[in-house]
């Protein structure tokens, strides 16, 4: 007898609480519940399109045009648009031109060309971040292991030591410095 109490005061309280999620009162009108827009007046549209205009730079231009010759192994004319955008670069991009140009270098093999840019980087632009530093480093290293002259293999060694305590070279020992002490 009081299992069926119970039970059917379950049944009861769970019809209660049942009822109690659905919503009072419907609007059907759509009036009710859509907002009109305001209309568009002349200076809004003015300002869209002023902002959706925005010409890039000439330096942009230029940049992404030797990105893309870098992209597509022309190492040459992407050092020549590399030298124009140098010229007119602000000077928070000037470390990104001379990285991409010493890739270029690098690519060539042309190590003198690529050692001096990743240092006129490392010395006299401002960079972004430590992690800038460590790439610049990493690239300079492995030139100087590619040079292989006199005193190379301890230049090399150290930039990569500065390479791995800024994070850019992550894990333990690699190949690229495996001969270092």
């Amino acid at each position: 007898m009081y299992r069926y109490v119970f039970f059917v005061l379950c049944i009861a309280i769970s019809f209660s609480v049942n009822a109690q999620n659905y919503p009072k009162y419907k609007t059907t009108r759509v009036k009710d519940t859509v907002f009109t827009q305001p209309e568009k007046t002349d200076d809004i549209i003015i300002a869209e399109t002023q902002l959706a205009e925005e010409p890039k730079s000439e330096f942009d231009e230029l940049f992404e045009k030797a990105r893309q010759l870098a992209v597509a192994k022309e190492f040459k004319q992407a050092i020549t648009i590399f030298n124009e955008a140098l010229v007119i670069s602000p000077p928070e991009n000037e470390y990104l031109v001379l990285l991409l140009r010493g890739n270029c270098y690098f690519s060539l093999k042309e190590f003198d060309q690529c050692i001096s840019d990743y240092t006129r980087a490392l010395e006299e632009t401002k960079l972004p971040h430590e992690n800038a530093k460590g790439n610049l480093c990493m690239m300079r290293g492995l030139a100087y292991g590619s040079r292989d002259g006199e005193g190379d293999k301890e230049r090399k060694c150290a930039d990569i030591a500065i390479a791995r305590a800024t994070g850019a070279l992550g894990g333990d020992r690699s190949v690229l410095d495996a001969d270092c002490d």
